[in-house]
C-alpha cells in the first residue's frame, strides 16, 4: 500500500529547509490532537477548581491566567483538526480517500456494537421462578449467522484499521 498526498515528500538525503521542519507525519498529529484535548478537559478541571473560593481567599491559580491558556490550547486544536481533516482528503490510499477508509471504519464499529447487542438480548435467559404458566420466549433471527456476520465485521475493521494506521505513519501532514 503506498499512500499519496498532494504535497511533495521531503528529499530522503539533504538538510531539511526550515518548512519541512515544521513537517509532522498524520501518526503525529493525531497524537497531538489527543494531548491538546485532553488538556482542555484539564484546564477545565482546573478552571472549576479556581471558579469559586471562600470570601477573601485567593484561588491557587489565576482565572485569566488559566482562560489565556485554554484560548491557546482551543486555537491550537482548531489548526490541527483543521490540518488533519484536510490531511484525509487529500491522501489516498488503495484508490479511496483517507476520509473514506476512516468513514467505513467507524461506521463498521457502530455496526458491530449493534449486533453485539442483538445477540445479547437474543441470547437466552434462565428464569429460576419459571414453572408451568412462565411465558417461554424465543430468538427471532439466526444467531449464527449474525454471529459469522460479526466475524466477518471484526475482520474487515481489522484489515481498514491496519490500511488507516500504515497510512498515518506514512502520510506528512498537510
Amino acid at each position: 500500500m503506498k499512500s499519496l498526498t498532494l504535497r511533495e515528500v521531503r528529499p530522503p538525503t539533504g538538510r531539511p529547509s526550515s518548512a519541512e521542519e515544521n513537517m509532522m507525519k498524520l501518526a503525529e498529529a493525531l497524537n497531538a490532537r489527543k494531548e491538546l484535548e485532553a488538556r482542555l478537559t484539564r484546564l477545565e478541571e482546573r478552571l472549576h477548581a479556581s471558579a469559586r473560593v471562600q470570601e477573601g481567599v485567593e484561588p491557587d491559580e489565576s482565572p485569566d491566567a488559566l482562560y489565556a491558556m485554554l484560548e491557546k490550547a482551543a486555537a491550537a486544536l482548531v489548526e490541527i483538526v483543521s490540518r488533519i481533516s484536510l490531511t484525509n482528503v487529500e491522501t489516498v490510499v488503495e484508490g479511496r480517500i483517507l476520509a473514506d477508509w476512516i468513514a467505513e471504519r467507524d461506521v463498521s464499529w457502530r455496526r458491530l456494537r449493534v449486533l453485539q447487542s442483538a445477540l445479547r438480548a437474543a441470547a437466552p435467559s434462565y428464569d429460576r421462578h419459571g414453572g408451568p404458566g412462565s411465558v417461554r420466549s424465543v430468538t427471532t433471527f439466526s444467531t449464527a449467522r449474525r454471529h459469522a456476520e460479526l466475524d466477518a465485521l471484526a475482520l474487515r475493521i481489522n484489515a481498514i484499521d491496519a490500511r488507516i494506521q500504515q497510512a498515518n505513519w506514512e502520510t506528512e501532514l498537510l
